[in-house]
């Protein structure tokens, strides 16, 4: 679904690269595009090794380091608040939908008291959960679907995705997915939409090494990769969004987009609470 691209980046750094590293060419539909990105895209086992060894380095770094927090991090803190302030039993469950080998958790744990159990599922590539299992605790679990995330967590508290929607297949598709989780709130970080009325499939190429947070391992020959960004309709998917989910803050973050010719691509982050019925 998506690999971690570095947040401590700054956001204007990592417009000016994209605008040189990335083909502007556009595709009718996704399959067309696949044809041209790297080999398994998302699912390339080397590139996924990279963003295991660089999470675990990074979740052993955070016991002995104080890590910047970047702009990235600082939305996902904010978006707990709430849910941490309407427990009554001391603990919150988080599904992470596209967290890779579950960085965002470490993160937030080192920041959060002990006391209050994060329980934290990431639904992420069956490949990636292949590798992520190593990193699992009794907090952070790792599946490959949205059904047997929430049948472990049982009601979800907060759904947090950073990134993630603009490298799936069908955005839409899975935009829906995430609203019948039925969590009370929604973090969306890094969008990445098209203020024109229709989708757009482009081809996004990074070094390998921008993968994941951190220096590239060493036994690693940095390269370039290619995968897909499938931008969605700002207009449609802020119409399904909220037919169940009232907006409450809008976050200024640039990361999750680049320029594309002809196309106005837009990228923010937004937290939402789950309207209540009539």
């Amino acid at each position: 679904m998506k690999s971690i691209i570095k947040d401590f980046i700054p956001p204007i750094i990592l417009q000016i690269l994209r605008k040189l590293q990335n083909s502007q060419q556009k595709f009718l539909n996704y399959q067309d595009a696949l044809k041209l990105c790297t080999t398994n895209a998302y699912e390339e086992e080397e590139l996924i090794e990279v963003i295991f060894k660089k999470t675990k380095r990074f979740s052993e770094n955070l016991k002995s380091e104080i890590i910047p927090i970047s702009e990235t991090a600082a939305y996902s803190l904010l978006s707990a608040i709430n849910p941490i302030i309407e427990s009554k039993t001391n603990q919150i469950n988080v599904l992470d939908f596209g967290g890779a080998c579950g960085a965002h958790y470490f993160h937030l744990r080192s920041l959060i008291d002990k006391d209050l159990k994060l329980n934290w599922v990431v639904v992420e590539t069956p490949t990636m959960v292949r590798y992520a299992k190593e990193l699992e605790t009794d907090e952070l679990l790792f599946f490959d679907n949205f059904t047997d995330a929430i049948n472990k967590l049982g009601k979800v508290d907060l759904l947090h995705t950073s990134g993630t929607l603009q490298c799936v297949d069908n955005p839409q598709k899975y935009l829906v997915e995430i609203l019948n989780c039925n969590a009370r709130w929604l973090l969306f970080n890094r969008l990445g939409l098209n203020i024109l009325d229709r989708d757009v499939v482009t081809i996004h190429s990074s070094k390998l090494s921008c993968n994941g947070i951190g220096e590239l391992p060493n036994g690693y020959t940095d390269r370039w990769i290619k995968y897909l960004f499938n931008f969605p309709s700002e207009n449609k998917f802020l119409n399904t969004l909220q037919e169940k989910y009232s907006l409450v803050a809008k976050f200024n973050d640039q990361s999750g987009m680049y320029a594309v010719d002809g196309e106005e691509i837009v990228s923010y982050g937004l937290l939402c609470r789950q309207k209540t019925s009539p």
